[in-house]
């Protein structure tokens, strides 16, 4: 039986004395799609941090467990390089003049460049060429991150992330800042991936950037697992009230949904 990518029992995570994640039970397994839907300072992004090896959970509960890939402990690098991450943090880290090529390369090496210490072998060449024109990232390829757009920026993020032949991709808030048309490019790119059985686990806030490939949706509030089953389930009008503290109504179209507020 495969190990699940991610197996946690009774985590909690703590930032000077103060519970941020409380008695997390949750088990995702290699090549689910899931979605982590909560307010902002729900947790989301400090249980994104444990499962990338960003931030360690308070040990102190023997009954407590932290498990990736099936295993306790882990060399950094290595974890880092079984998962792919695209998240709007990291363009922050990007030096403008980086080409975009580069930026994809950077992926090989968990850094933010291709440099003097790095050695792209010829094999290296032709995944990063093949994972640009899967993506239809041709035109991009010879131009400074400087000159793209946040959409395209993000896109390449993706490249990036996947680069390197990932077990898990990972989508922290991955549709801040996008315009109308970028978010739905971003949302196809997502749809074809997840077609093609890559496993994604998705942060956000907004029932829209549910692609329908998504069946699980994980609701997260005040550090805890608010509710966690097949989203046609869990996206209920009550659900969401109680999860944002306003009244929701939720509308549905086929496996697509959308949420407003009065």
């Amino acid at each position: 039986m495969t190990d699940p990518a991610i197996l946690f029992r009774n985590l909690t995570y703590r930032i000077q004395g103060k519970d941020i994640l409380s008695s997390i039970d949750l088990k995702i397994e290699e090549g689910e799609r899931v979605a982590l839907l909560g307010p902002n300072g729900s947790g989301k992004s400090s249980l994104i941090r444990i499962i990338r090896g960003e931030a360690r959970p308070w040990s102190g509960d023997t009954s407590s467990e932290c498990q990736l890939f099936g295993r306790r402990r882990w060399n950094l690098f290595e974890l880092r390089s079984m998962m792919g991450v695209v998240s709007p943090e990291i363009e922050g880290n990007i030096a403008p003049r980086t080409k975009a090529w580069d930026l994809v390369a950077s992926g090989l090496f968990q850094s933010y460049d291709v440099y003097r210490c790095h050695q792209v072998k010829d094999a290296d060449r032709l995944r990063i060429d093949e994972t640009i024109r899967t993506l239809g990232l041709d035109a991009l390829s010879s131009r400074p991150v400087s000159t793209l757009s946040t959409g395209e920026m993000r896109r390449l993020l993706i490249a990036r992330a996947l680069v390197n032949d990932p077990r898990l991709l990972i989508l922290d808030e991955p549709m801040t800042g996008l315009d109308i048309i970028a978010r739905k490019e971003f949302r196809d790119m997502m749809s074809l991936l997840a077609s093609k059985g890559t496993g994604i686990i998705i942060t956000t806030h907004d029932l829209e950037d549910i692609i329908p490939e998504i069946e699980r949706v994980i609701l997260l509030k005040d550090g805890r697992i608010f509710s966690d089953g097949n989203k046609k389930d869990v996206l209920d009008e009550k659900n969401l009230s109680d999860l944002f503290d306003v009244e929701v109504h939720v509308l549905r179209s086929g496996k697509n949904y959308h949420a407003s507020v009065p």
